[in-house]
């Protein structure tokens, strides 16, 4: 029983060693398997133990350093993600769609300013790139969503005044109804201003801007 017992003792040291003898690239290569089979868990475990065993001296694999990215960010581990794209731009390997998705996943977590800044100065960076039109689009879809809250506020203050009946409609009461309702309306126009700068013809911001425009000036009936 003794002589068994140490046997499986020595098997299972022998097996932990032939598992921890794996080169930085094998671990590569099976990380690679795994994010073929779309098993983006396992290709990351495998790609960051590739990464941590890489030899000193030896210059990093970029495309694998993007592929640890994807893979983080399919398993919306978006805090990797940004890291690895992050070290992919750095490196220089596919620096744009890198930075494209490193806007994307501030957004799916919620950090839509950073993401405005990234993307913004994407547009500069890389104003040849055929990703240029993704970046410009979640751009523009970020300052007309922002836009909308203070110029919604602001037609359903100017709504609450029209459906009074003729004799409530004062016009100290319009006078302040206006005040009130410019207030928000110039708190959106600077964000369909910006989508107007990166997409000149964007009808929506054309048509905020619009009537924005007409309610500063006082031509709200």
């Amino acid at each position: 029983m003794k002589y068994l017992l140490t046997l499986s003792f020595v098997l299972f040291m022998i097996a932990g060693a032939i598992a921890q003898d794996k080169t930085a690239a094998e671990y590569k290569n099976d990380g690679n398997a795994a994010l073929k089979a779309k098993n983006y868990k396992q290709a990351l475990e495998n790609y960051e133990k590739a990464i941590a065993n890489w030899e000193d001296g030896v210059e990093m694999d970029s495309k694998m350093i993007y592929n640890a990215a994807t893979c983080a960010r399919k398993i919306k581990d978006y805090d990797r993600a940004i890291k690895y794209y992050t070290r992919a731009k750095d490196m220089k390997y596919r620096a744009d769609l890198a930075t494209y998705y490193i806007a994307l996943s501030l957004k799916n977590q919620g950090k839509e300013q950073e993401m405005e800044k990234v993307l913004t100065n994407a547009l500069t960076e890389f104003p040849n790139s055929k990703y240029l039109g993704h970046m410009k689009k979640m751009l523009v879809t970020y300052y007309l969503k922002e836009g909308s809250v203070p110029f919604n506020e602001a037609t359903k203050i100017w709504a609450t005044y029209n459906n009074l009946s003729e004799n409530q409609r004062t016009q100290d009461l319009y006078d302040k109804t206006a005040i009130k309702a410019n207030k928000k309306y110039e708190e959106a126009k600077p964000f369909f201003d910006k989508a107007l700068s990166v997409d000149p013809n964007n009808a929506a911001a054309k048509k905020a801007i619009a009537e924005i425009n007409d309610n500063l000036k006082g031509k709200k009936s």
